[in-house]
């Protein structure tokens, strides 16, 4: 689509990530993003990566942000499921823990999957990729736009306007879905809990029937997914009420510290 990122090395010699965008093809989705990125507030969060410059020339844009070891599904696939047993609960606090920061100044995320989650060097969790993203304005709970993501991590109620004429509802709570979606990710390595395939996972999304609940040997584990998961919008928490679940209550200390990894993912 026009994309790619790079390593690049600011003047004061600190490591940054560049994505080079094709003004072309990108245009939009790199302004939106820009402007998302310098609204957040990170010091209220480290879990959102932060926005450090933006270049634009004739051809290309530049947004420059942190360097970061790499995604989410980079680093699920690397690690064993002992490891991310070990860490899951404290990585999915983390993420939780950003979307909490984002959705307390307005921002809806709209694009929540592994690739769009970075790792960094201490192995903390990075909410990244705000193209899609949309800013709800004071008052509002809901935004009216047209349905976007990734297909197999769109919740159910935006999955059912992609056909609709006019624009969709999109909450705070639609992104709760795919996040749930996320956690059994991680604690499964690589799972999915509406199936394996695409057509799977968007027909089961949209019939609220996860049909890899099983593979969730851990009772807490399993209620908690399912709650992020519920098919009605309504039934789902909010992130910092998700924060407050028995799985996040009662998870003991766990060190951030992981092997090196050999992906050179950003």
């Amino acid at each position: 689509m026009g994309t790619s990122v790079f390593v690049g090395i600011l003047k004061d010699g600190s490591e940054v990530a560049v994505k080079r965008m094709l003004v072309e093809s990108c245009e939009n989705a790199a302004e939106n993003e820009k402007n998302i990125l310098s609204l957040i507030n990170t010091k209220k969060s480290p879990f959102i990566v932060s926005y450090r410059h933006f270049l634009k020339d004739i051809t290309f844009m530049y947004l420059i942000v942190d360097l970061c070891e790499e995604t989410l599904d980079e680093h699920v696939d690397s690690q064993n499921i002992q490891h991310l047993r070990i860490h899951g609960r404290r990585m999915i606090k983390e993420m939780l823990t950003g979307l909490k920061c984002l959705h307390n100044q307005g921002i809806l995320h709209r694009d929540l999957k592994p690739s769009n989650i970075l790792v960094d060097v201490e192995g903390h969790m990075r909410l990244a990729d705000f193209g899609i993203s949309t800013v709800l304005n004071e008052d509002e709970t809901t935004a009216h736009t047209d349905a976007k993501g990734t297909g197999g991590w769109m919740a159910a109620e935006v999955i059912a306007t992609i056909n609709q004429v006019g624009k969709g509802r999109f909450k705070k709570k639609s992104d709760i879905q795919p996040a749930g979606m996320i956690v059994f990710f991680i604690l499964t390595k690589g799972g999915h809990p509406f199936g394996s395939t695409l057509y799977d996972r968007m027909t089961h999304i949209m019939n609220g029937n996860p049909v890899n609940m099983d593979t969730l040997d851990d009772p807490d584990a399993r209620r908690f997914v399912s709650r992020l998961i519920s098919h009605r919008i309504d039934d789902r928490p909010y992130a910092d009420q998700a924060l407050l679940l028995p799985l996040m209550v009662n998870m003991h200390y766990e060190g951030t510290s992981r092997p090196a990894s050999t992906s050179g993912g950003l």
